[in-house]
């Protein structure tokens, strides 16, 4: 992947100062961010990933997958395969005989927009092939006329089932030629079924990559001198076509929704994924914060931004502050997810087994098994669904590089009482697990979307 270009932060008009305050407010009210980088007139200023992720890592970015499913509408549209305007039933003519007259009028912009009618999404608990699900669609007739809002997973699996029908291609495939390699991005997964890409979430990103979508919105679809986008799509989709004011969240959700992008206060647009997926681009600061992380207080980690941040930047280059830079730099290089401890010794030799009662945040764990490891940390076993995992468990941090999917740091907090924590390095999501007495407790500092099992929290295979 080509860098993106680096300046000092004050080069850009930006205090070094405001940055580690963003960064230390998000650590201090708990918002768990596990990756930065900050763009100000298309420089990183800041950039940042807390052990054990990765710099280079994909990591699963939830609903941020459909900003990248409308650039892929957008190219759709260019090349004559789409046009908004298409009625879904012209799209999926084997699905229309299960529409009523509202869907029966729901157009390709309607879907895009979010402004289907619908009271609920439509994608609910759903478990058909994805070539089956426009008749499941059409079939819910919405309970408003076009332009009521509300999220909509199953609206963008529609559009992102029209682009692959049209263009015989998966999401990736079909964005790879004309979005991932001209940005540069190399590393991308994203979870199908059947052959066919989510579209409204999946995608498996680095955080350096959404930055590079966000700049590439903030700048018309222009990359490097090139028109990446098709002329005016980047506009398109940072055009508030639905009011979202009624949205019963906080203010950051009520200033209404593009083409799957949320507009902010400050004439701000986010592209946003769960448990804290971020990449917001603010134009009138020629600005773009991209983050992952893990919390469900996305006002907060806005409010971070509007109020650290937005008030401090210059237009003009501002005085060099090395030892402002150096501070910035150390602290995150130091960055890591606070791993269980102080550690002792245990009361015993082991190896120790401990079972785990069902639950509904850990429903298939059975069974942890500890043995300790020759490099004097131990060897975690985890059975779920029948099948073992095994992590090795760093006593001291995180494990440098992570081998794996996954990355384990913990230890005996007193003799009694075993405590670690298994990070899937391939999403946000991270399990602490104290074990005490012959019995397993599990915790997720988010439970995934996909299905709370550990072993589940991959990169998707090709």
């Amino acid at each position: 992947m080509t860098s993106l270009p680096r300046s000092t932060p004050e080069e850009q008009g930006v205090p070094s100062a405001a940055l580690l305050s963003l960064v230390q407010r998000w650590e201090e009210r708990g918002l768990e961010p596990h990756g930065l980088t900050v763009l100000r007139h298309g420089h990183v200023v800041a950039a940042g990933t807390w052990r054990p992720w990765t710099p280079d890592g994909p990591r699963l970015v939830y609903s941020v997958s459909k900003t990248f499913t409308s650039c892929a509408v957008g190219f759709a549209v260019a090349e004559g395969l789409l046009r908004l305007e298409d009625r879904l039933v012209d799209l999926f003519p084997e699905a229309a005989a299960s529409a009523g007259p509202r869907a029966a009028a729901l157009t390709l912009h309607d879907v895009l927009a979010m402004r289907t009618g619908h009271h609920v999404d439509t994608l609910g608990d759903w478990r058909t092939r994805p070539a089956d699900f426009p008749t499941r669609f059409l079939g819910l007739e919405p309970e408003e006329e076009p332009g009521w809002f509300v999220y909509h997973n199953g609206a963008t699996l529609m559009a992102a089932l029209a682009v692959q029908q049209r263009s015989g291609q998966r999401l990736l495939d079909y964005l790879r030629p004309r979005l991932l390699d001209p940005l540069g991005v190399q590393d991308a997964a994203w979870q199908n079924h059947d052959g066919f890409d989510l579209g409204y979430s999946g995608l498996h990103v680095t955080t350096d990559t959404l930055a590079r979508l966000g700049q590439l919105l903030l700048r018309d679809g222009r990359w490097d001198g090139r028109q990446v986008l098709p002329e005016g799509w980047a506009a398109t989709m940072t055009t508030v076509h639905t009011d979202t004011s009624p949205h019963p969240e906080t203010v950051d959700w009520q200033q209404g929704y593009g083409y799957q992008v949320w507009r902010c206060r400050h004439d701000a647009w986010r592209a946003d994924g769960a448990y804290g997926q971020f990449s917001v681009l603010v134009p009138g600061s020629d600005l773009v914060v991209a983050l992952t992380s893990c919390t469900e207080r996305t006002q907060e980690t806005l409010d971070a931004i509007w109020e650290e941040l937005l008030p401090a930047l210059s237009d003009a280059p501002l005085p060099a502050d090395p030892d402002g830079v150096a501070a910035l730099e150390a602290y995150l290089a130091e960055a890591a997810l606070p791993a269980p401890g102080p550690l002792g010794p245990a009361a015993g030799p082991g190896p120790w087994s401990f079972t785990h009662e069902p639950t509904e945040e850990l429903p298939r764990l059975t069974r942890v098994e500890v043995a300790a490891a020759p490099d004097g940390g131990h060897e975690l076993t985890l059975h779920e669904r029948g099948e073992p995992l095994v992590v090795p468990c760093t006593p001291d941090g995180w494990p440098q590089p992570v081998a794996g999917p996954w990355a384990a740091s913990g230890g005996w907090v007193s003799p009694d009482t075993f405590e670690a924590r298994v990070v899937a390095v391939a999403g946000p999501h991270a399990l602490h697990l104290r074990c005490r007495d012959g019995a397993v407790t599990g915790t997720w500092n988010g439970v995934p979307l996909g299905g709370p099992l550990i072993s589940l929290q991959q990169v998707p295979r090709p």
